[in-house]
């Protein structure tokens, strides 16, 4: 990786050497919301708003034209990931604690809520965490269980799957604390943080959806494994991770380099793409959410997704 110089940002954040190859060193780092106690589960919307969860709040926030936080929903049942689907509806991980669902459920245009998923063997999850969603509909989710207080309502930790269908199947239960999830840019890899033991690992994905081929990508340990993660257009894995002084923006490549790290003044959560050419990247830390530019495009960003479908369906 060549070596470049240091630079500074609008939000004072010190971009370190060799982040020019991942960065845009003009646009820097700059805060757009603050004023939260925890933030998580960012995600751009098909027309182009950034929401982000605020989970001690209870609330769903959304950054509009305006640039300003609003509060979207309250309560929410304590929503940590979120993502929009292919019909521009959101759809959450609500966690557990006070107000918790402790399920993923689906907003509907109408405010109504649709429970995609609440139990499985007859038990309810312990704290839905974090999803991500294939072209085919269908759900990845994860189920970690942190200790008390959460009620280990099911036998282990487990990422789930929800079909097209509806069907609810458990992928795994093996892994000790997994978060973060997202899939590769073809959708035939899946790659899942376990907080457990801070290893992030990839699975090749079956037709049917299930997973084989665990490999371990990289190793944060004894520093704290990535919670929430997006991949830019590259395969390339944007992770928030670290504690302390180590807490922000790590970038590894597909075969396990380690790209960029990046500390911010606040303890990083979660990232995704968005902005009109994909290469918005938003990180959700503590009380605040943080704006940079890559050099890269997101991963099939909602509003690139659903603009290509309207144009398709203009042209039939």
């Amino acid at each position: 990786m060549r070596r470049a110089g240091y630079f500074f940002s609008v939000a004072l954040v010190i971009l370190p050497l060799g982040a020019d190859e991942i960065l845009d060193q003009k646009a820097g780092v700059r805060k757009v919301a603050g004023g939260c106690k925890f933030t998580e589960g960012p995600a751009v919307s098909p027309t182009g708003e950034l929401f982000f969860s605020d989970i001690e709040n209870n609330r769903i926030m959304k950054v509009a034209g305006s640039g300003k936080a609003q509060e979207f929903r309250r309560p929410s049942g304590r929503a940590n990931g979120i993502v929009f689907d292919s019909r521009g509806r959101l759809v959450m991980c609500q966690g557990g604690g006070p107000g918790g669902g402790r399920r993923v459920a689906r907003l509907e245009k109408d405010g109504r809520e649709t429970v995609l998923a609440e139990t499985y063997g007859g038990k309810k999850f312990i704290a839905p965490n974090d999803l991500c969603m294939d072209g085919l509909g269908r759900i990845f989710f994860t189920d970690p269980y942190y200790g008390p207080p959460a009620v280990k309502s099911q036998p282990s930790s487990g990422v789930y799957l929800i079909t097209a269908g509806g069907e609810v199947r458990l992928l795994l239960k093996d892994l000790l604390k997994p978060n973060g999830i997202a899939l590769s840019p073809d959708g035939r890899q899946l790659y899942i943080s376990d907080r457990g033991t801070q290893k992030l690992h990839r699975y090749r994905v079956g037709e049917e959806g299930g997973l084989t081929g665990r490999k371990i990508v990289y190793d944060f340990s004894p520093d704290r494994g990535i919670d929430g993660m997006c991949l830019d257009a590259k395969g390339n894995i944007y992770g928030a991770a670290g504690k302390e002084k180590t807490t922000g923006l790590f970038v590894i490549s597909p075969g396990g380099k380690l790209l960029l790290h990046l500390p911010m003044p606040e303890f990083s959560t979660n990232v995704t793409f968005g902005g009109e050419d994909g290469r918005d990247l938003y990180l959700t830390a503590s009380s605040s959410v943080y704006k940079m530019r890559s050099l890269q495009q997101g991963l099939a960003w909602p509003a690139r997704a659903l603009r290509g479908r309207a144009r398709k369906a203009a042209r039939d």
